[in-house]
């Protein structure tokens, strides 16, 4: 007896790749990717560390680089907009995470010892954090922060993250409309000029869209 063999038919229009029948009858939805996936959160509250904070992003150590890989989900692409970083620091005297530059003896405690408060009057430390960004998948292009052109041997010029964002009161100033491919990989090379080790933060803004 020949056993009996089911046949899985395959259709010239793939269901349920449909323009029109995105999320909830959309073609596109507002989403948001960052360094961290949620289900790798390791935060401890109440633990002061600077490595507690790889729950948002990696550590950069002083004057070195690190590459963060991103990979795109595989349902959908992913029309990329704007990318808002984060950068922070750990003062292990205080146990005090701080964004600015501030030294150490601007930090006033507040009465009851229960807290502290900074004097804000420094840079943000985006300010010696650059970044070099590229994506790949059916082919590789840089975003921005890529080679410069008139240096032997195409050096890498990464791009300050205070020039792509401007003030951290502001709205974002440096939008990148680019179209993503499913299952690309966005490659973010983090440059850390600062004098100590910081965590790099990102929320990257954009849209999924079902083509």
């Amino acid at each position: 007896m020949q056993p009996h063999i089911q046949q899985t038919e395959d259709y010239a229009v793939k269901f349920g790749r449909d323009p029109s029948l995105g999320l909830e009858g959309q073609r596109a939805f507002p989403f948001m990717y960052t360094f961290v996936n949620h289900s790798d959160d390791k935060w401890i509250p109440g633990q002061g560390s600077l490595a507690n904070l790889d729950s948002i992003g990696p550590v950069v150590p002083a004057g070195s680089k690190r590459q963060v890989n991103v990979l795109l989900d595989a349902d959908y692409n992913f029309k990329l907009l704007a990318i808002r970083y984060s950068v922070y620091a750990y003062d292990g005297e205080t146990g005090i995470y701080y964004w600015k530059n501030v030294p150490p003896y601007n930090f006033i405690p507040i009465s009851g010892g229960m807290a502290d408060e900074v004097d804000w009057m420094g840079d943000d430390l985006v300010k010696y954090v650059g970044v070099t960004l590229s994506f790949q998948g059916s082919g590789s292009n840089i975003l921005y922060g890529g080679p410069n052109v008139g240096a032997l041997g195409g050096q890498r010029v990464p791009l300050p993250l205070d020039v792509i964002q401007g003030f951290e009161y502001g709205f974002l100033t440096t939008r990148t409309p680019y179209l993503l491919p499913r299952q690309g990989i966005m490659v973010f090379e983090l440059t850390n000029k600062f004098s100590d080790d910081v965590v790099v933060a990102a929320a990257i803004y954009g849209m999924k869209i079902r083509i």
